[in-house]
């Protein structure tokens, strides 16, 4: 692991992890992206966001890099479901600060901290993780959302220079992962509208068709749309010709087009 502390902050190649971070804002694979560009400064394996919705928690994105990838999801359902929030020593101390808008709390916890032997069995012990860091801020509606890292009992735990680059990154990370949140948000309501336009069209459209359409109009090509979906690049042909027939179309750029009335 390359060390931000063994080197000059200020120099550029130290920011290259975060400016890759930026470009795939947005991205399906944001998530992976954010564990590797962390990689260069903390290492962990998992991270969650969750908005501490009264009266139970919301995961608002979590990724993982663990080769048990349901481990992150069957952490998170026993945390919401048992409202181990109420448990969270760490969470219960950064209350403790009366938080503001703007404001953020970053803190570091070990298992062994927490009392609440369920809490720690169930999301620590049962899954070989040692240790945790988080950040807590509060949303503009004053709602306070945690951002958390996870390091699991074969990686050691979190060495005084990771927690206090994790302190000076968690500003940057947080606006990063909130701006992320937001471009996805635009971009599933502009593939509803999408999809609604060319249902309204053309109601006989089937599920794949349609997928094939709003795949198109992402920027995908054949082979990138056949590549995702699993699929031979002539199936997905036969599926755009099915789909332009129904439409009265014959070119992709009539399709942007019917998007534009």
């Amino acid at each position: 692991m390359s060390d931000l502390w063994n080197s000059d902050p200020g120099r550029a190649q130290d920011l290259q992890p975060l400016t890759r971070l930026i470009a795939n804002m947005g991205d399906e694979f944001f998530s992976s992206s954010l564990l590797e560009c962390l990689e260069h400064w903390v290492q962990s394996q998992h991270f969650s966001m969750i908005r501490l919705d009264r009266p139970h928690p919301t995961l608002l994105m979590a990724g993982t890099r663990h080769h048990d990838a349901d481990l992150v999801w069957r952490c998170w359902q026993a945390y919401h479901h048992y409202d181990y929030q109420n448990h969270d020593p760490l969470l219960l101390r950064m209350h403790e600060d009366h938080l503001r808008v703007n404001q953020l709390q970053v803190g570091h916890m070990l298992a062994e901290d927490i009392d609440f032997l369920p809490y720690r069995k169930a999301i620590y012990h049962d899954n070989g993780m040692n240790a945790r860091l988080s950040a807590l801020s509060l949303d503009a509606q004053g709602t306070p959302v945690l951002f958390n890292l996870y390091r699991h009992a074969e990686s050691g735990f979190f060495r005084d220079q990771e927690v206090e680059a994790f302190e000076g990154l968690a500003p940057a990370l947080l606006q990063l992962v909130k701006g992320h949140m937001a471009i996805r948000g635009e971009a599933s309501q502009s593939e509803h509208n999408a999809a609604a336009m060319l249902r309204q069209r053309c109601p006989d459209l089937t599920d794949k068709e349609l997928e094939v359409c709003l795949l198109m109009l992402k920027g995908m090509t054949y082979a990138g749309i056949a590549a995702e979906r699993g699929v031979k690049e002539s199936t997905v042909k036969t599926l755009r010709n099915r789909a332009f027939s129904k439409l009265g179309i014959n070119y992709r750029n009539q399709l942007f087009a019917m998007m534009s009335h």
